[in-house]
């Protein structure tokens, strides 16, 4: 008999804020452990999701459906996803620089981005492409599949080659509104962040402030 104690793939994209799609991924890649049921259905035990989040570095949603991070009122919320923490201490001087209102938040891995994504639900996302636990491309996936992040807008920042395929992806995405190769030019970053910025001065979603 299961343990009712059990986590479904329901339960656990609930404590991550992550689809259920996601949760199948992280199982099917061997990253969080699980047991399948005669039903096919998959279950994760308690402390299993523990040692996953720790690994790497997630909060669980809290009682409240809350998790350790969450949008700031009424200010640019900018969600920082790189795994080098030189290139994430940069990016975030650019931010602080450029947009010095704005909430900063970080990401050091894919899985990471696809958590504080759903929580933080930021205006602007500066996303590196190669980051472990999940690349960006399907970071990417999970973003602009789910329908309350409609109105974020990404910025790629990448040393991945081909560097065509993320402005092929860019071209097919409107939420992706630059695409820069590293090692960025701060000014031009800088330049895309400011604009950003203007469109949501109250926090209010880009494409709301556009219209």
């Amino acid at each position: 008999m299961t343990d009712p104690d059990h986590l479904s793939l329901g339960s656990v994209a609930k404590r991550c804020n992550v689809s259920r799609t996601t949760v199948y991924r992280w199982i099917i890649s061997g990253q969080l452990k699980a047991y399948s049921l005669p039903s096919g259905h998959f279950r994760v035990i308690p402390a299993d999701l523990e040692e996953f989040c720790a690994s790497f570095g997630i909060t669980q949603n809290t009682a409240d459906g809350s998790g350790g991070r969450r949008a700031v009122p009424n200010r640019v919320n900018v969600l920082v996803a790189d795994d080098h923490p030189d290139a994430l201490l940069l990016f975030k001087r650019v931010v602080e620089r450029y947009v010095p209102e704005a909430a900063i938040h970080e990401a050091v891995n894919g899985v990471d981005t696809c958590i504080a994504v759903g929580t933080v639900r930021p205006q602007v996302l500066i996303l590196d492409i190669m980051m472990p636990g999940m690349d960006g491309f399907a970071v990417l996936q999970e973003l602009l599949h789910r329908p309350e992040l409609a109105h974020s807008r990404v910025v790629v920042v990448s040393a991945y080659e081909p560097f065509a395929r993320i402005e092929e992806l860019a071209r097919l995405n409107p939420q992706i509104v630059a695409c820069m190769r590293k090692p960025i030019r701060v000014e031009e970053l800088g330049k895309v962040l400011t604009e950003l910025a203007q469109l949501a001065p109250s926090g209010g979603s880009p494409a709301a402030e556009a219209r």
